[in-house]
């Protein structure tokens, strides 16, 4: 199964913790993970926690307009991408949750 999610919540909100979790357990069930961030969550990619998740197989993208009007600076092996690749990400899912 591919699981999508977006996640438009900085990351003192309790939806970053949700997000990691579940990202956690879907790669540990063998299941693909992507996530699109926007708005004020593409601060997320400066969480540590939230970062190692790439290490686990998860795919993260980020709206880079959004990272740019917020001056976030790049992070190895985040796609800096557009809605585009949130349409593909909801498009290809089996799954598609959001928190926002």
């Amino acid at each position: 199964m591919k699981l999508g999610i977006l996640l438009t919540t900085s990351p003192e909100n309790e939806n970053t913790n949700t997000v990691i979790e579940i990202s956690k357990a879907a790669r540990e069930q063998g299941h693909d993970v992507s996530i699109f961030l926007m708005y004020d969550g593409v601060y997320n990619v400066n969480k540590k926690e939230f970062a190692e998740l790439i290490n686990k197989g998860v795919e993260i993208t980020i709206c880079a307009f959004n990272a740019e009007q917020r001056r976030v600076a790049k992070v190895d092996g985040i796609l800096f991408g557009s809605q585009y690749d949130h349409a593909c990400i909801a498009n290809s899912a089996d799954r598609f949750i959001s928190f926002g």
